[in-house]
C-alpha cells in the first residue's frame, strides 16, 4: 500500500494540475489552433485555472505561516481554492 499524501502534497498536486490544464488550453485554444476549438475550453477557462492555482499557492503560503505542522499531517480530502474540502 502506498503512503498517504500530506495536506501540503495534495495542495501542490492540485496546483500542478491547474497549471497543466491552463497550459494545455493555451496551446490548444489560444495559441492559434482556432480550427480545433473545444466547446468547454476557451481562454477564460485557462485564466480561471491560473487564478485557482494562484489561490491555492496563497492558501499554501498562509498554512505554512500559521500551521506548518498541519501541512505534514496526512491529507484526507482534496482542498479546493476556497479552503473547503471538496465534496465527493
Amino acid at each position: 500500500m502506498s503512503e498517504q499524501l500530506s495536506e501540503r502534497e495534495l495542495i501542490q498536486l492540485q496546483i500542478q494540475a491547474y497549471e497543466f490544464y491552463a497550459g494545455l488550453i493555451d496551446r490548444a485554444v489560444v495559441s492559434g489552433a482556432k480550427e480545433a476549438i473545444m466547446p468547454k475550453w476557451d481562454d477564460q477557462r485557462a485564466i480561471e485555472y491560473r487564478n485557482l492555482s494562484e489561490q491555492l499557492r496563497q492558501r499554501l503560503a498562509e498554512l505554512e505561516a500559521t500551521d506548518a505542522q498541519a501541512l505534514n499531517a496526512p491529507g484526507v480530502t482534496p482542498v479546493v481554492a476556497n479552503g473547503e474540502p471538496s465534496a465527493s
